[in-house]
């Protein structure tokens, strides 16, 4: 039986970029735009730009699921995205130019389970440029009366939700600080070493350090210096933060150790 052409879903893009990244970026966009024919709507696709963190997504069909729209930032990312596992595994350009992470639970931040996939893509020199990642709301089959029409492919866009405050990336990043803070359990000035290691920890996989500034934004929060930030990075095998403005990682003195005056024939110096 033939299809009506009206009932097919074509669209068509032209990439002129000579961007190798940049061709293969608009690519993917193509290919989720393709794919937002068939997927139910409690599913999101989401590509992200990884050579722009603070605006890092790309292309997104199904935002309604996180609640988040082109243009936002990595760390709007749902809660516990092992996306940044892959993203902080340092890795040499032989061990191939993709890896993923599949069937891992998440949350959005109010508290509804997702069932999630993260590939990420690095150029030849090893360096992450790109990631797709997938997000499925489980909500209606956890309460068992999940509907058809979210099951089965949908034909048209859900209806868009009226526009609300869209945090800001200090908002992101003072919410996700207070969160680390709040779940260690101790106030900052009790804090002893360990505890404020523990919080960058989790701040790093988080991904807040890949966000400029955002070393001096935790000192404060955990009232102590930006140095003794970097020094904690150091500690957990992120020498610098790996992405972090190279500008503002501490500097440490080439100047040669000062030479000791030498002794004077027959004189004692103190």
């Amino acid at each position: 039986m033939k299809q009506k052409l009206t009932d097919l879903v074509m669209s068509e893009k032209t990439i002129t970029t000579g961007d190798e990244e940049q061709k293969l970026l608009e690519i993917l966009a193509s290919v989720l735009d393709g794919l937002s024919s068939v997927i139910s709507a409690n599913t999101e696709l989401i590509l992200h730009d990884m050579r722009n963190p603070a605006h890092s997504t790309f292309a997104i069909v199904n935002g309604h699921v996180t609640g988040r729209q082109v243009g936002d930032p990595i760390i709007a990312a749902p809660v516990d995205d092992k996306g940044f596992d892959l993203l902080l595994d340092t890795r040499p350009p032989s061990k191939g130019i993709t890896t993923s992470v599949g069937r891992y639970r998440s949350k959005t931040k109010d508290g509804r389970e997702l069932l999630s996939m993260t590939v990420l893509l690095r150029n030849k020199k090893g360096v992450p440029f790109a990631s797709v990642c997938a997000n499925t709301d489980l909500t209606d089959y956890q309460l068992l009366h999940a509907s058809l029409g979210r099951l089965l492919a949908r034909q048209t866009e859900p209806e868009p939700k009226e526009p609300g405050h869209r945090p800001t990336i200090d908002e992101l990043i003072e919410d996700i600080v207070s969160g680390a803070i709040q779940r260690a359990g101790v106030p900052v000035a009790l804090m002893d070493k360990s505890e404020k290691l523990k919080v960058v920890s989790e701040l790093t996989k988080r991904g807040v350090f890949m966000i400029k500034g955002a070393v001096e934004r935790v000192a404060q929060s955990l009232s102590v210096t930006r140095f003794t930030v970097y020094n904690y990075l150091e500690e957990l095998g992120q020498p610098r933060g790996d992405n972090l403005d190279p500008a503002a990682a501490p500097v440490r003195s080439k100047q040669p150790a000062a030479k000791r005056p030498a002794k004077k024939r027959g004189v004692t110096l103190p």
